[in-house]
């Protein structure tokens, strides 16, 4: 094996396991879960992007700990993690992050600036569990440039639990801070892993390069999709959101780094291996806004059938998955009503759905079926288009059909309601 093959450091990656202390708990199995893979992988290192224990239960750190024995005896596994706001919940932030620095076996400061592998490891809480305050953001740059000091080619893993705003998927909104990505703009260095978001990381966005590199890592509780006002989402939070049970696992190189996904339910790798280039050059970052170009639309089998299913007041619209191009994430629904006056069909109605592509492989179909509004009239006869999306908003040819709707029938609102329900 030559030098630039050799794995110099292995990797194992995630967040929001959001566990009660019980090995029966979902949280728990999975984390139990993702220990058994990281453990046929040889990792050297387990990193934690927070949100370990609901409410920085004590008995939660102690299970924590020793199934992270079971898998690895010996201590033959360094540990690194940061806190997260299920963590630090029920008491003040400096009481509850003492608490939680000693179940993570961690001394109590702020940031913590670990050496492990060869490679410089930055963890940094927050003080309000939620934002970063501009008081605070000066000690960690302070860490980050003694990593750069220390050696200005490999990259410097920060570890939050709240991503830098505007980056990675989930980061757009209130989650997102600015005040981390104004900090990390200044070091190409910078791989942020972060957690909070939920996103399952089949979605390319998770994975973002600028000025710096951010990760999302996704999470081991349930999944969550909170950007794009699903329609089959309730508060973000996704239909079969416990089957997102999700971790990274990375090889360090002395060239690149390499990010493997992977469903540690399944066991079940996640579209292709991401790579960071060491040192990493901005302007030729591979997950750049460049990379959405060379994304196909997802498309219909040529002989894709669109159909409508009455139930209990509800109707269904069901239909084959697209099977072409990149996958879709979500479904794009258009519903027009035809104008008996104007001999047309009128502005459609839009939906978007998120897709069956996060679930466990054993629960995929064939045909995907979504409840439709309640604002379906009786007798209307109705244009039904649906199309493909993939993650950066790219869709292709619409399956359609026309169809008038069931004259007697009282439709219930199906808002807020998820499939299964």
């Amino acid at each position: 094996m030559s030098a630039d093959e050799k794995k110099l450091l292995k990797v194992g990656i995630i967040s929001d396991i959001q566990a009660l202390p019980s090995r029966h708990e979902w949280g728990m199995n999975n984390f139990k879960n993702a220990l058994s893979l990281f453990s046929e992988k040889g990792a050297d290192l387990l990193v934690n992007a927070g949100d370990i224990a609901e409410g920085g239960d004590p008995e939660t750190y102690a299970l924590y700990w020793k199934l992270i024995e079971e898998h690895f005896p010996n201590g033959s596994l360094e540990h690194i993690s940061c806190e997260g706001n299920h963590d630090c919940s029920g008491a003040p932030f400096h009481e509850a992050f003492a608490r939680v620095c000693r179940g993570l076996r961690r001394e109590c400061i702020n940031p913590e600036h670990r050496l492990i592998g060869g490679y410089d490891f930055i963890t940094f809480a927050t003080f309000d569990r939620m934002h970063y305050a501009p008081e605070e953001l000066p000690a960690l740059e302070r860490e980050i440039e003694k990593a750069v000091a220390r050696d200005p080619e490999k990259p410097v893993f920060v570890i939050t639990h709240f991503p830098p705003a505007n980056t990675v998927a989930g980061s757009h909104d209130s989650a997102g801070s600015e005040g981390l990505f104004d900090v990390f703009k200044k070091f190409p260095q910078v791989v942020s892993l972060s957690g909070h978001t939920h996103y399952p990381l089949a979605d390319e966005r998770c994975i973002w390069q600028g000025e710096f590199t951010a990760v999302q890592t996704s999470t081991l509780a349930y999944g969550c999709m909170s950007e794009d006002k699903l329609f089959n989402t309730v508060n973000g939070i996704l239909p079969f959101a416990r089957e997102v049970t999700e971790a990274i696992y990375m090889e360090l190189y002395a060239d690149r780094a390499e990010l493997h996904r992977y469903n540690v339910t399944d066991k079940r790798e996640l579209g292709p291996v991401w790579q960071i280039p060491i040192p990493y050059v901005p302007a030729a970052g591979p997950h750049g806004e460049a990379r959405s170009q060379k994304r196909q639309a997802p498309g219909f089998a040529d002989d894709a059938e669109i159909l409508l299913r009455f139930d209990y007041g509800y109707a269904y619209i069901i239909f084959d998955r697209c099977v072409t191009g990149d996958f879709a994430q979500y479904y794009h629904v258009e519903i027009s009503e035809y104008d008996e006056e104007k001999k047309c069909f009128g502005v459609p109605e839009t939906f978007r759905y998120a897709s069956d592509f996060y679930r466990f492989e054993c629960n995929r179909q064939d045909k995907l079926y979504f409840k439709l509004p309640g604002t379906l009239k009786g007798g209307t006869l109705c244009r039904f288009r649906v199309y493909g999306v993939e993650s950066f908003g790219k869709r292709g040819a619409p399956l359609e059909m026309e169809f008038r709707l069931w004259k007697n029938y009282k439709f219930k609102d199906a808002a807020g309601v998820y499939p299964q329900e």
